[in-house]
């Protein structure tokens, strides 16, 4: 006591024990208020982990769709039927009570051929419903093209044109528009894919491009195109193929729609892009070469065996198959002899 009173009282004199001591407990003071500081933050962040955040109140207003400009006014049925924020009862009673999305693909899919008008319009409003997941509204997609529903190709436009909705999803749209086509051609489905594939927006360009070139080449002769169509397809594959300083993206759609719509004026870019080296994706290399075996190109020839012996991996394996293409093709093209001219 008597070093702490001299302390206080001004006086010079303190005991070097006395001030070893002092130290030592404001020393163990400070570690004791630093660790329940830590301790304290530590329990605050562990609790702020684990609150989920609350979600943002959902009002009962119709959701809003922008949508392509003059593009005709849909009819008044169908705007009575605009996705609101709670599922309605029909689509409750469809999907179950259940979150899971493997089980509600399961539900869709087992819906039997003949649907009642309540599971129609719970289809209608999950396929405009952007919260559900892609796969679910594309099998929906599915169950409505199948019954032919007066009212698809108009949703399918409107969410196509909606930049909300995802590039997936806007993707499948156009896929879906393609199947429409190729079961009831409509002049009205072929102008927006048309348009679709001249569109700011990449993945939606390339999924037109390619399914444009796909209907160019239809399974069913009779469900051909006519010429002017054709020609506008074709120039929008070679202008896909040939943009200057495109995404490989657009490159690789534009190639695969020449090789498909059997285009061999594209062959020098394609061939270019086969024997890039490093400057070029690998991947688009092994697409030019299977182009150029689908397009039978003789020229292509001594690259593709150097490519089948010095290339690795898809690259080869794209070679050594475009090879046999082109080897095969060239045996059928001979001409048979006949028995006078083997001798």
């Amino acid at each position: 006591m008597e070093g702490i009173e001299a302390r206080i009282l001004g006086t010079p004199y303190c005991p070097l024990s006395e001030r070893v001591r002092m130290t030592r407990k404001a020393v163990a003071l400070l570690s004791v208020a630093i660790l329940v500081l830590v301790v304290a933050l530590i329990v605050i962040g562990a609790y702020l982990w684990t609150v989920p955040d609350q979600p943002a109140p959902r009002d009962n207003k119709e959701v809003s769709r922008s949508k392509e400009p003059n593009l005709e006014s849909r009819a008044g049925a169908v705007d009575s039927e605009a996705v609101t924020a709670e599922p309605p009862k029909e689509v409750v009673s469809l999907l179950g009570q259940t979150t899971d999305r493997v089980e509600h693909l399961m539900r869709v899919e087992a819906l039997p051929a003949q649907l009642s008008k309540e599971q129609v319009d719970a289809l209608r409003w999950l396929l405009r419903d952007p919260s559900q997941n892609e796969a679910l509204r594309n099998v929906v997609a599915n169950r409505l093209r199948a019954r032919r529903d007066p009212h698809l190709v108009e949703y399918l436009t409107e969410m196509l044109w909606d930049e909300n909705e995802t590039p997936k999803w806007r993707n499948y749209c156009i896929q879906q528009l393609r199947a429409c086509y190729e079961e009831n051609p409509s002049p009205a489905i072929l102008d927006t894919l048309f348009k679709a594939a001249e569109a700011d927006e990449k993945m939606v360009r390339i999924c037109a491009v390619w399914s444009l070139a796909r209907l160019a080449t239809p399974m069913d002769k009779g469900q051909m195109p006519s010429e002017e169509t054709l020609a506008k397809i074709r120039s929008l594959a070679l202008e896909a193929l040939r943009e200057k300083d495109a995404h490989f993206f657009i490159t690789e759609a534009g190639v695969q729609s020449c090789a498909r719509l059997g285009l061999t004026e594209a062959l020098p870019e394609i061939r270019a892009l086969a024997e890039s080296d490093d400057t070029k994706p690998t991947h688009l290399r092994v697409i030019a070469v299977a182009a150029l075996g689908e397009l039978k190109d003789t020229e292509s020839l001594p690259l593709l065996e150097r490519l089948s012996k010095e290339a690795t991996g898809q690259l080869q394996a794209a070679a050594r198959l475009a090879l046999k293409r082109i080897k095969k093709a060239k045996e059928e093209e001979r001409p048979e002899l006949v028995p006078e001219d083997r001798f």
